[in-house]
């Protein structure tokens, strides 16, 4: 008799864990919002003006940043760890330093800027939970180059532009390189 009724209590069991399982929250970036961002700041401007490129030595987003290609769980984390990093940290600049525009400063498209920046937050947002995974400190001296090109007044304009190029490269490198790591949106 405890045998037979021990079967629907296994059964119970089994049906809660699997609740669980897909009931846990997965910590991913919706492609189609990346894919979008990407689009976006793409389109905000002209491609990478040859005044700034003597910055080129100074600025440049670390390859090392986004592990081996491959689909794995860590992989996948770090990888999408990079996209949040660098959304969070240019929001960061975004918020706290003042573009140039007009003569001398970038001619980015204002209405792109404001639906990249509504998007950049929104992901930022999405990805939080993002933060809690280790990685190398290979970013922070990238920002830490920019952020000090972006304050000089004679660098300023070729600093943004160069964080605008590398921030794509970014976005485009995780969506081709990191594909199956990204969330889709549900078919209806």
């Amino acid at each position: 008799m405890t045998s037979s009724s021990s079967v629907p209590l296994i059964l119970l069991q089994l049906c809660s864990l699997q609740l669980m399982v897909v009931a846990m929250p997965t910590c991913q970036l919706l492609e189609d919002v990346v894919q979008t961002t990407h689009n976006l700041l793409r389109d905000l401007g002209g491609p990478f003006p040859v005044h700034c490129m003597q910055y080129n030595v100074n600025i440049s987003f670390p390859d090392s940043a986004f592990p081996a290609a491959t689909a794995s769980h860590p992989q996948c984390r770090q990888a999408l760890w990079v996209v949040y990093e660098t959304l969070r940290e240019t929001q960061e600049l975004f918020q706290e330093l003042d573009l140039p525009v007009g003569e001398g400063g970038v001619t980015w498209d204002s209405k792109k800027l404001a639906d990249f920046l509504n998007l950049q937050y929104g992901l930022v947002e999405e990805g939080s939970c993002l933060a809690t995974t280790k990685a190398p400190g290979v970013l922070s001296s990238y920002f830490s180059n920019v952020t000090a090109f972006v304050q000089q007044q004679d660098s300023a304009a070729c600093g943004w532009m160069a964080l605008r190029r590398d921030v794509l490269w970014v976005l485009k490198t995780a969506l081709h390189k990191y594909h199956s790591c990204f969330a889709q949106r549900a078919r209806h």
